[in-house]
Formats: C-alpha cells, sequence, structure tokens
C-alpha cells in the first residue's frame, strides 16, 4: 500500500511540476515579446493606460534597448504621448518606451498628416513695349588721335616701348623732326622710320 500511496504521490508531483513549467513559460513567453514599432501616429492625451499583454519597458524606441522592467497584462501605467509606434510612459518613476500596440489607450486617434501643397507655376513677366522698342544707347566714340610733326630738343633715344629698358631703335639729333602720335604719361608715341617707337616727352618741342 505504501508503494502504491508512493507512486501516487509521485505521479501528481510530477503534474504539478509540469505544469507550473508550462504557466511559467507562457508568462515568460508573454513578457519577452518583441516590442514591434507601428508606422503609425496616434494622439491621446497623457493618461493611465493598461497593458494589452506582457511587455517591456525600454530605456529607447528600439527593441535593442535596455529593457528596464516588464508590464504583466492589465497592469496600469502613465502614457505621455505616441511616437510612430512607440509610447512614452512613465514607470516606476522613470520614462520609459512601450511599443503602442502593446498598449490599450482611451481616446486614441490616427493623426493627419497635412499634404504639402504643390508649388505654383511662376508665369514670366513679359517686357514692356517700352523697353522693347528702346533703342539701345550708342558707345561713346573713340576719337582718333591727331598725329603731328615735333622736333627733338636734344639727342634722344627711340624706344619699343615706354620703358627706359626697352630696346633701342635709334636716336634722334637736336632738332630732327618726328610724327607725334600722343603722349602717355611722360612718353610720347611716335612714328620713327616707318615704326612705333617711343620717345620720353620732355625730350619733344610739342608746341
Amino acid at each position: 500500500m505504501n508503494n502504491g500511496m508512493s507512486k501516487k504521490t509521485t505521479k501528481l508531483v510530477a503534474a504539478t511540476g509540469l505544469a507550473l513549467t508550462l504557466a511559467f513559460t507562457t508568462v515568460a513567453a508573454g513578457a519577452f515579446t518583441v516590442d514591434a514599432a507601428q508606422t503609425t501616429h496616434y494622439t491621446a492625451k497623457p493618461q493611465m493606460v493598461t497593458a494589452k499583454s506582457a511587455v517591456n519597458v525600454r530605456a529607447g524606441e528600439s527593441t535593442t534597448s535596455k529593457v528596464l522592467g516588464t508590464l504583466k497584462k492589465g497592469e496600469k501605467v502613465y502614457f505621455v504621448k505616441d511616437n510612430y509606434g512607440w509610447s512614452k510612459v512613465t514607470y516606476k518613476g522613470k520614462t520609459g518606451y512601450v511599443g503602442t500596440r502593446f498598449l490599450n489607450i482611451p481616446g486614441k486617434q490616427v493623426s493627419t498628416v497635412k499634404k504639402a501643397e504643390p508649388a505654383k507655376a511662376v508665369t514670366p513677366t513679359k517686357p514692356s513695349a517700352k523697353a522693347a522698342t528702346t533703342a539701345p544707347k550708342k558707345a561713346p566714340e573713340v576719337k582718333k588721335a591727331t598725329t603731328k610733326t615735333v622736333t627733338a630738343k636734344s639727342a634722344v633715344y627711340v624706344r619699343a616701348d615706354a620703358s627706359k629698358t626697352a630696346k633701342i631703335l635709334g636716336t634722334l639729333k637736336k632738332g630732327e623732326k618726328v610724327t607725334f602720335v600722343e603722349d602717355h604719361y611722360g612718353w610720347s608715341k611716335v612714328i620713327y622710320k616707318g615704326k612705333t617707337g617711343y620717345v620720353g616727352t620732355q625730350f619733344l618741342n610739342l608746341k
């Protein structure tokens, strides 16, 4: 008889252990359900809400964020706001985040996003008739240099450019005549033996 009682007791303990194991496994599985984020944004006032099922409370809006704790099914938590699938909550005095789809939020509504208005076509402004008919102003005429014959006050070099270091094309003797073209800051442009040359203006009698 003792053996019979012992066998019954063993079976009862085993069955009880199996039931507890299954129950624990079920709760654990629910507690660590992945907090899948949604793409819908909801609006609702801050309030106390309840968990639809066991769900993790995380430190950030990510399934990889640190787990601060677990809400049991029906457990209340203070809802602050929803941010596209993640609800900001106050959990045991700390800020946490829970997947919005795991919470019963009274007065929850889908927020509407205002569509951007298409840009208005800009009509190009037509030029006025006055502007179209106005003739362009003429550029000022360039006066041609007036040449004249001048004489050298003294013997002086005729150079290829307006510089003392420029190549010497020849030499004007005192009183020798040359065709003067124009004066440029102390250098007179002249025609010397059919070529353009330059002579120091101070050495020429321009009057």
